[in-house]
Order: C-alpha cells, then sequence, then structure tokens
C-alpha cells in the first residue's frame, strides 16, 4: 500500500511486435518521488481521475478516446437532520416521537423533485447515522447539479427541504435541525441519448492495464453499486489474463519463477 502518495505518470512501453504495455507509475508526495512497479494496474477513477491519468497518446486507441465524450457533471449533495421520520408514511404519531426509527429503509428515486435520489442515512446505516433523541438524516442527491451550483448554501437547504414536504406532505411540521452542502465541480458522467457506447470495458488495448469505476460498462448506471460491479469485472478479466500477465513479467525480467498466484498488483 502506498497512502498519500499521488500517481503522476503512468510509464509505458512498446515491444517489437507492436503491443503497449506499463512499465511503472510515478508517484509523488510533497518532495519525494518514486517509481511503483507491479505485473498489473488497475485504475480505479472517476471521469475527471481517469482522463488526468491517462497519456495523451492513448488517445490515438478508440477504446480510450471514447472515454472523453463522456462528461463529468456537477452534483451537490444535500444532508437535512430532522426531529421526526419524514419518511415514515402509515403512523403519524410515530413519525412525531423520537424513541425509535421509523419510515423507508431504501434508496428511494423519485420524478417529482430536483434531486434524483435520496435516502434516510438514519434509518439505512442507523450504525453511522441514527443519534439517539434525533429523527431522519435525509441524504438528497442533485445530480445534474448545474442550477444549484451558484447558489449560496441556504438557498440550496430551503428548496430541497421544501421539494421533501411536497414528496412526503405527511412531514409537515417537523424542522430541520441541522444540515450540510457539498458541491462538486465534476463527478457522475452526464447520461444520455447515444453515451452508453462510449463507456468502456474494464480490459484495455494495453495488456497489464485495466480499469475499474462506474463509468465503465457494466449493468448498472453510474453509482456506487456500478464501481462496485466494475471493479468485479475487472478482477474477472485479470484472472482470465493471469498467464499472459505472468509471461509479460517474465519477458520485462521481472521475478523468473512467479506464477499467476504470485503477481503483484496496483
Amino acid at each position: 500500500f502506498h497512502l498519500r502518495w499521488g500517481c503522476r505518470e503512468i510509464q509505458y512501453e512498446k515491444s517489437a511486435n507492436g503491443d503497449t504495455y506499463v512499465t511503472g507509475l510515478a508517484v509523488s508526495k510533497a518532495t519525494q518521488k518514486k517509481t511503483v512497479k507491479a505485473d498489473a494496474y488497475i485504475a480505479a477513477c472517476d471521469i475527471p481521475g481517469i482522463k488526468r491519468l491517462l497519456p495523451s497518446s492513448w488517445r490515438e486507441w478508440e477504446f480510450f478516446d471514447n472515454i472523453y465524450k463522456l462528461v463529468g457533471v456537477p452534483i451537490v449533495t444535500v444532508q437535512l437532520r430532522y426531529n421526526g421520520w419524514v419518511t415514515e408514511l402509515q403512523d403519524l404519531e410515530k413519525s412525531r416521537q423520537l424513541r425509535q426509527a421509523a419510515g423507508l429503509d431504501n434508496l428511494l428515486y423519485t420524478p417529482d423533485a430536483d434531486f434524483s435520489c435520496f435516502v434516510d442515512l438514519a434509518l439505512a446505516s442507523p450504525e453511522d447515522y441514527y443519534i439517539e433523541g434525533q429523527g431522519s438524516l435525509l441524504q438528497c442527491i442533485l445530480t445534474p447539479g448545474d442550477p444549484y451550483m451558484p447558489l449560496p448554501s441556504d438557498e440550496i437547504i430551503r428548496r430541497v427541504s421544501k421539494q421533501v414536504l411536497d414528496i412526503f406532505p405527511s412531514a409537515q411540521g417537523l424542522e430541520v435541525t441541522w444540515s450540510n452542502v457539498v458541491k462538486l465541480g465534476q463527478s457522475l458522467y452526464r447520461e444520455g441519448p447515444g453515451k452508453d457506447p462510449f463507456r468502456p470495458d474494464q480490459k484495455t488495448p494495453v495488456k497489464n492495464f485495466f480499469l475499474a469505476g462506474s463509468y465503465t460498462k457494466q449493468d448498472y448506471i453510474d453509482s456506487m453499486e456500478g464501481a462496485t460491479l466494475s471493479g468485479r469485472h475487472a478482477s474477472e478479466f485479470i484472472c482470465d489474463a493471469g498467464e499472459e500477465l505472468a509471461a509479460l513479467t517474465k519477458q520485462l525480467g521481472g521475478i523468473q519463477s512467479i506464477g499467476v498466484e504470485e503477481m503483484s498488483f496496483v
């Protein structure tokens, strides 16, 4: 593990037969620099990150060039803590008490608000977010967040909390006791007609270089679930290429006794 080291450059070479392979990663931390070498390299990035990392010359491949046709969009995450349970729909009295959590324990989607998805973290992840004597902690994801980026946090909170009450009229009268707003200039890629074919596979034209990340090709949208699935796909491709990667390591002058079970990854 190379903690707190930033990757600055992918070092690579071409073999006599035209194959490209990665020879190392140039990394740095403050004024320190070093090169990290491995048998296989996995770039687990978001769209802005992978664009910064890839060597510009690799855009000669359509595979890598297509990645630049995916554009990251702004995203705004809003958290609202209430003095009751916003998503409790069956029992009004239960929604006002603070002795135990109540409501919808799931990731929720709506077409009727500017936030595409939301969740009550106090219910969905109580170990981290449930606080005794307090109520719902709604996390609302505004994406694309373009209209909200220039707004001050107070205005964003006002708009989002109003939309929450529009979706859950039974929550009228509950008060926001704490709030937080986080803005990211680029995050998920902008989905639209014709964009899906630009999502790359986890296996790349570079023999020992693989991709992971929710923008890559898998069955889910650009999401945490998609990121997890992409990692599984990447590991499958690496396992399938194990013998080839071991042979490449020997060819590059690596450990002569290397077997698939001894390979290193970064």
